[in-house]
């Protein structure tokens, strides 16, 4: 047998619960050219047995014709005599969609012959198989324009072989050999495989597209395809328990499939932002279910540290800590801009309880912390809790200063984990730790005069003079109001295109000044004055914004590393 088929074939079987039969099918029914016009999902518990999925296709015999497709899986994908005789088995599946109507407005439903196919990931018992077809034949004859149909693993093998995975993605032996490594190698790693990279980029970037009034079938497939590895990543995490894996996997596919749509200008073409609308609500979906799993253990005293860490959870507490900050303030965001903010108080409540109890979020260790940290205070802010803004980032800045005063040290500005391990371990600042300077503390700075904390701010300015440290916020040449336009690196890609393909470095460093003339300190006042003069430093208008996606440049920070761009906080400033 092919290495495609057996690779298919091994995937199916692997299909455990009938919800990921029920997930896929409509995946392959679609790139068939099915019009389907109900899911498992939308009838479930209700009386439709025998139509977990209704569609409208043309038939192999070129006939077109009304889909009753009745789904099996999980514990029932072998037929047997138990499951074909029992409440809600074969018999009655066949029987109910034989006899009860589905009502529907598509044009001429009615008039369309009517199949009945029974879907299963598995095998017919011998002792039952014989017992089928003879109720098959005998329910035929009793009915005008029904047929009949069971389509099983091998089946199924054959027709997402041939009508999905042997489209984009096991065409070739390279991408089958990139996709069996991605699946082999999936749980070896931390991070996101290079043949994962190259595996999307190749089934993405294989055709030109030229705008067209109808979406031509070989960029449906191409879609359907990256829709089908989304869940393929996840069932085979489901099967590590370690829905990890999943979130990583699936942030690298949202995002590059944001980024092509960026750079062909597709954003506002709803023919095409329908496929990457069914990919990240299926990522949405996968977020939630793995912080659902995981919050009631974050919700205990230290509940991300890991016991088992030794002397790493040192620093490796605090980095998975401030990575799960990152991403579930980018899940809260997205389910504020969906539920239309009306959940705000318990949302606040729950990031509040999870900060109490794993207050290593509010210890920095590199630079890049500041992603989770302003993710947190904007949430505060927009919730109207100004006081638990104010708390937090007192937490913050003590954290800091503390630090600095007992161990010499800021958090990394160069951002390695490696240095700040290396420093750790030794008390001796690695050669290219970076701490003169610090990003970080200019914005929370800022965040000082947005939160009207003069108090602190005299503190930390202070602070800052003492320790000689230098102040800067990055900021892109990209600016509407820019004059460093002529500096840019990358002319191939705007910086939307930059943001969702890499980390972003093609800007300049902003010094942070808390003096005036030469040595005079800058009171509050001043230093707000100055503030609002420097609310328009940076400007952008971004066509992920516009689209309705605003909370997707957000992921892209967060997944690239890419600092947040001055306008992320100094929208929050009062003129």
């Amino acid at each position: 047998m092919d290495l495609k088929y057996i690779t298919v074939k091994g995937y199916l079987e692997s299909l455990t619960e009938k919800n990921e039969l029920n997930r896929i099918f409509p995946i392959l029914l679609e790139s068939m050219g099915f019009v389907i016009l109900s899911k498992p999902t939308e009838y479930l518990g209700l009386p439709e047995y025998g139509k977990d999925i209704v569609a409208v296709g043309v038939d192999d015999d070129g006939t077109k014709k009304r889909f009753y497709f009745e789904l099996k899986g999980g514990s029932d994908k072998n037929i047997t005599d138990s499951n074909f005789y029992g409440k809600d088995g074969i018999q009655d599946s066949i029987t109910q969609a034989s006899y009860n109507k589905y009502v529907s407005a598509f044009p001429e439903f009615e008039k369309l012959p009517l199949k009945i196919i029974i879907v299963h990931n598995g095998i017919i018992s011998g002792s039952v198989q014989a017992t089928y077809e003879s109720f098959i034949v005998a329910t035929q004859k009793n009915l005008k324009k029904i047929t009949f149909d069971r389509w099983d693993i091998s089946r199924l093998t054959i027709l997402f072989s041939e009508k999905l995975f042997g489209q984009y993605l096991l065409v070739d032996p390279n991408t089958t050999k990139l996709f069996n490594r991605v699946l082999v190698n999936l749980n070896t790693t931390d991070g996101v495989s290079n043949d994962y990279y190259e595996l999307l980029d190749t089934i993405i970037f294989k055709e030109n597209w030229i705008q067209t009034k109808k979406l031509p079938r070989k960029w449906q497939l191409i879609f359907e395809t990256f829709k089908l590895i989304g869940f393929v990543i996840y069932t085979e995490s489901k099967g590590y328990n370690n829905l990890e894996i999943a979130k990583r996997y699936l942030t690298h596919l949202v995002l590059k499939f944001w980024f092509w749509i960026l750079k062909n200008k597709l954003e506002n073409d709803k023919k095409i932002t329908v496929y990457f609308d069914q990919i990240f609500n299926f990522y949405y979906k996968v977020l939630l279910e793995y912080y659902e799993r995981t919050i009631p253990i974050a919700n205990y005293k230290d509940g991300i540290y890991c016991e088992h860490g030794g002397r790493y959870e040192q620093i490796g507490y605090t980095k998975r800590t401030f990575e799960y900050f990152e991403y579930l303030c980018f899940l809260l965001n997205v389910e504020r801009h969906y539920n239309h903010k009306k959940n705000d108080s318990n949302i606040n409540k729950q990031l509040v309880h999870l900060i109490n109890n794993n207050n290593v979020c509010s210890r920095p260790l590199i630079d890049l912390h500041s992603i989770a940290i302003t993710s947190i205070l904007n949430l505060f802010i927009e919730f109207g809790e100004i006081q638990n803004a104010k708390n937090y980032l007192n937490l913050v800045l003590n954290q800091i200063q503390f630090t600095k005063h007992k161990f010499d040290y800021l958090p990394d500005a160069n951002n390695s984990i490696q240095n700040v391990i290396k420093l750790i371990v030794t008390s001796v600042k690695p050669v290219y730790y970076s701490d003169t300077t610090s990003p970080l503390l200019a914005v929370l700075l800022e965040y000082l005069v947005i939160l009207d904390m003069e108090e602190e701010y005299k503190i930390i300015s202070e602070f800052v003079k003492e320790k000689k440290i230098d102040l800067g916020i990055f900021v892109p040449h990209h600016s509407k109001n820019s004059t460093s336009l002529h500096l840019i690196k990358d002319k191939d890609n705007d910086l939307e295109e930059q943001l969702f393909s890499k980390s972003v470095d093609d800007g300049y460093q902003s010094e942070t000044r808390l003096t005036k003339l030469f040595d005079d300190e800058l009171n509050f006042l001043e230093f707000k004055e100055r503030l609002n003069n420097k609310k328009t430093e940076f400007e952008y208008e971004y066509r992920t914004d516009k689209a309705g996606y605003f909370f997707l440049r957000d992921l892209a920070h967060i997944y690239f590393q890419t600092p947040f761009f001055p306008d992320k906080w100094r929208n929050n400033i009062e003129q």
